[in-house]
């Protein structure tokens, strides 16, 4: 799965880079920036916060932007015991269970899920194992703790990317090289984290957090075998300040994240091909250090609300070749030139109804290890952190009592030193600052509610809501050149011109709900050169279920849906720049799902 956001990281060809991602105060990211969160349960959140572009001192003023993930808590209610099931195409099973209970000041959430699947395309078995504990509880009057704990265990099989012949006659085929070899990956992973909130006044509260997370990761590839292991921890210090005087309202935030990670890597051989393991190639150990203090200070003045913070970063690593077969000794260090990241914005409320507001944000996101090695092997000490300023203003408006909420968002972001990507070999990537990209956009957003509102977090027994957004997007390289070839002036690969998005959600006072859902995507640059471009698509997903409530204590709910009603083919995914030769063509196209159905039963229980 791979996440951008306006435009940074869509070049790179496989996961999430630049944008930082937080599960609870616990990064999903490693100290290289890749973001890992396959293996976060939908079930398990109860909110998503995206933040766009650098316009986070507080998370880090990474390129992309920050997501937090909020995990579900077990709430004020009686104690509840659930089981949902789904089964669906392609032999997609999915299991969960979950029990939630308080027991005076004391919350405990814990959840259990597995899914499996044999997958549409060759080679495409899936099978996933996970946990989330979530311990709420209360230490003294003034201090509460909050203890989350997340496992996983993966295996999955990879049918990698295919051709433009593949993906228009056999989609559903796996890359010949990687069904051969029987690709696959087995990734694993444990994360813990412990918050302390103490509230030394009403005006005043202290946050710390310790975190710990193990990965590791086995994966069968046609031209290797990798084998990797990752230990982070850290730590974060918040203290948030709020008062008022007069007609002034002002809050101070400052505080400081502390992140380390030792990563290990070993390649072996795949002689042919084969699947299977041969001699070891290469071993590495990199340890890597990031340290933020960041501050900010909201003032709000009648209507006004002026914001400024910064985010001030040194970064650095060391990495130990431990293969000694060859002649070449890749061990080196690289400490980067400190980052002072400030942002700046104002907010403007002329009508209640109406928010407006401008912000000029700076961030920056360092190169990965790959991306610091040179041809050869050796550690690049010029290469330099991306680093962006970004200009963004918008307003929302809240209309007809409430019942109409509309976002506008208007941004320009220039990216210097751009870090791009250089394939040497099939797996093997290094980068170089290669001059700067320009990323435009426009953002649009629509809540407009049928019936059924009661307040912001509320809905009647019967309701109906209708959810579009909608993005224009320019993404560009303004000075790009490697070696005879200028990229000046072409689009970003990668990314589509335009994206919508949209639902309409009904519920009944009888327990019947249904929604609707369309998702459209404008064609999208395959590589730099922009010789080839994907074909636009639209999809469209609908679902509808029962609820029922038996007693006080049972509820029983049916759910059925129909994904990709028109059976559009479509790329879910591509590889920028994918290579190609005379006799092979480049593989650009990871093919989406076909028209697939999924059936729900869930039983829930209450302790009252």
């Amino acid at each position: 799965m791979k996440l951008t956001l306006r435009g940074i990281g869509s070049r790179y060809p496989y996961g999430t880079k630049k944008i930082k991602m937080f599960f609870d105060g616990i990064p999903l990211y490693s100290a290289e920036g890749e973001t890992y969160f396959d293996d976060i349960n939908p079930e398990y959140l109860s909110r998503i916060e995206i933040l766009r572009g650098p316009a986070s001192s507080i998370y880090g003023a990474s390129l992309g932007g920050a997501v937090v993930l909020y995990p579900k808590r077990a709430g004020g209610g009686p104690s509840e015991l659930s089981l949902m099931s789904t089964a669906g195409s392609f032999g997609y099973l999915k299991n969960s269970l979950t029990y939630s209970g308080k027991e005076g000041s004391n919350e405990i959430l814990i959840s259990f899920s597995d899914v499996r699947s044999d997958g549409y395309r060759e080679n495409s078995k899936y099978h996933r194992n996970s946990l989330m504990a979530n311990f709420n509880h209360r230490i003294g009057t003034k201090l509460t703790g909050d203890f989350l704990l997340s496992a996983s265990l993966t295996n999955a099989q990879i049918p990698s990317s295919v051709d433009s012949s593949t993906f228009v006659s056999d989609p559903s085929a796996a890359a010949t090289s990687w069904l051969k070899t029987k690709g696959n990956k087995t990734p694993g992973r444990v994360m813990a984290g412990y918050n302390i909130n103490y509230h030394p006044s009403k005006d005043w509260d202290i946050i710390g957090s310790l975190f710990f997370t193990l990965r590791e990761n086995e994966e069968n590839r046609p031209f290797n075998f990798l084998k990797e292991t990752g230990i982070s921890y850290g730590g974060r210090v918040l203290s948030r300040y709020v008062r008022s005087s007069g007609s002034v309202n002002y809050k101070i935030t400052a505080g400081s994240n502390i992140f380390f990670e030792n990563y290990n890597s070993s390649l072996f051989e795949n002689p042919g091909g084969s699947g299977i393991k041969g001699d070891l190639t290469q071993k590495g150990r990199e340890s890597v250090y990031q340290a933020d203090i960041f501050s900010q200070l909201e003032v709000t003045i009648s209507r006004f609300t002026l914001t400024g913070g910064f985010n001030f970063n040194k970064s650095g690593f060391l990495f130990t070749d431990r293969f000694s077969e060859d002649t070449v000794n890749q061990s080196g260090s690289y400490s980067f030139d400190p980052v002072f990241s400030p942002r700046i914005s104002v907010s403007w409320q002329p009508v209640s109804s109406v928010t407006s507001y401008a912000a000029i944000n700076h961030g920056f996101t360092i190169p990965s290890l790959s991306e610091t090695m040179t041809p050869v092997g050796l550690i690049n000490q010029d290469i330099r952190p991306e680093k962006a300023w970004s200009y963004e203003a918008g307003a929302r408006f809240e209309l007809f009592k409430k019942m109409s909420f509309l976002d506008i968002a208007v941004y320009y972001m220039k990216v210097s030193d751009l870090i791009v990507p250089k394939r040497v070999e099939e797996d093997f990537y290094i980068g170089m600052n290669a001059g700067a990209s320009l990323h435009r956009g426009i953002e649009l957003s629509l809540q407009q509610w049928l019936w059924g509102k009661r307040n912001s977090s509320e809905r009647a027994r019967s309701s109906a809501v209708v959810n579009l957004s909608y993005s224009l997007n320019s993404f560009s390289f303004l000075d790009f050149t490697e070696g005879s070839n200028d990229f000046s002036g072409n689009q970003l690969p990668g990314i589509p011109g335009n994206n919508f998005s949209g639902s309409i959600c009904l519920e009944t006072a009888h327990g019947f709900f249904s929604q609707l859902e369309i998702i459209s995507s404008g064609k999208i640059a395959l590589n730099d050169f922009n010789s080839s471009f994907t074909d636009p698509w639209t999809v469209l997903n609908a679902k509808a279920g029962y609820l029922v409530n038996i007693q006080k204590r049972w509820a029983v709910s049916a759910m059925a849906g129909l994904n990709n009603i028109t059976d559009m083919r479509y790329a879910s995914m591509v590889v920028v720049n994918a290579p190609g030769t005379a006799e092979r063509p480049p593989r650009y196209y990871y093919p989406g799902m076909p028209r697939w159905f999924t059936f729900s039963l869930g039983l829930k229980y209450r302790f009252l």
